[in-house]
């Protein structure tokens, strides 16, 4: 197997895993807060909903769209439909987080029925994303390892590298790994360490 391809494949497959994390941590300690059995931590669980916010948007998802989902296509007109999904999938993340972000608010502010609310929105938010990373690692990637060429894996690699390169001049990619670090730091146990 291409070098390239294992590195690009073993990146989006550890990007997924990471934002699945903080997601599953999100729904379990807002599981937690609303039965009474730990208190609501705000500035944890804002930098969470930040990290899962602003990691996909700003890393993840535009070298999706500008390298995997562009190759393929002009590769195969096999994953087209699917390709549409899942952009579509990504356009509708911003307003599915606004809303999270809407009610936690409504929590913070001791809205009545807010955290009923909360918990609602987030389980589906983690439905929609459990789905979303399924369809991109069950049906997206074995199309892109039967149509994409050496080349193309090549600049996949290279373009999703720059998401753990701290020199890459994207600046960013070195903090969301500081955060996420300190959200499992500061996560309660078992969720967590702390």
């Amino acid at each position: 197997m291409n070098d390239s391809r294992t590195q690009a494949l073993n990146t989006i497959r550890a990007e997924h895993r990471t934002l699945a994390a903080v997601i599953h941590n999100l729904k379990d300690l807002l599981a937690e807060v609303h039965a009474q059995r730990i208190r609501a931590d705000f500035p944890l669980l804002w930098s969470m909903v930040y990290y899962i916010d602003a990691f996909p948007n700003r890393l993840h998802h535009p070298k999706e769209d500008e390298w995997l989902f562009r190759l393929l296509r002009k590769r195969t007109h096999e994953a087209d439909a699917l390709i549409g999904e899942l952009q579509r999938q990504h356009a509708h993340e911003p307003q599915a987080l606004g809303e999270i972000r809407r009610w936690l608010g409504n929590v913070q502010a001791n809205v009545p029925g807010s955290m009923d609310a909360l918990v609602r929105t987030m389980s589906a938010y983690a439905e929609f994303t459990w789905r979303h990373v399924k369809a991109e690692e069950h049906e997206l990637i074995p199309l892109a390892e039967s149509h994409l060429t050496d080349a193309d894996w090549d600049e996949i690699a290279h373009a999703f590298a720059q998401n753990a390169d701290p020199l890459s001049g994207f600046g960013e990619a070195d903090a969301f790994h500081q955060r996420f670090r300190e959200i499992v730091e500061r996560t309660p146990a078992p969720l967590g360490l702390a």
